[in-house]
């Protein structure tokens, strides 16, 4: 079985759980902000991280850019991109 695309509303659910409720999903969606301004904390996005691995089997390296000037369409084009190289 395959796994399915990365979408902007899957990942923004993993923004909610990655800080425990604290962004809530639907006030990051679309939000073109990057996650750090929205108020997502490193160690949050440590766990969105692992969160991207585990659901995507992708590695997002925390200096990778995506994480932290990009706002979730960013994030979500990254992962995709990922994803397709089949980059672990």
């Amino acid at each position: 079985m395959s796994t399915p695309a990365p979408t902007r509303q899957r990942l923004a659910q993993l923004v909610e759980r990655a800080t425990d409720g604290q962004v809530a999903a639907a006030e990051i969606v679309d939000s073109a902000e990057p996650l750090a301004a929205l108020g997502v904390s490193s160690l949050s996005l440590l766990r969105l991280a692992d969160g991207l691995e585990s659901e995507y089997g992708v590695l997002i390296d925390l200096g990778d850019r995506a994480l932290y000037t990009e706002g979730l369409a960013g994030l979500t084009a990254r992962v995709r991109s990922l994803a397709a190289e089949g980059t672990p």
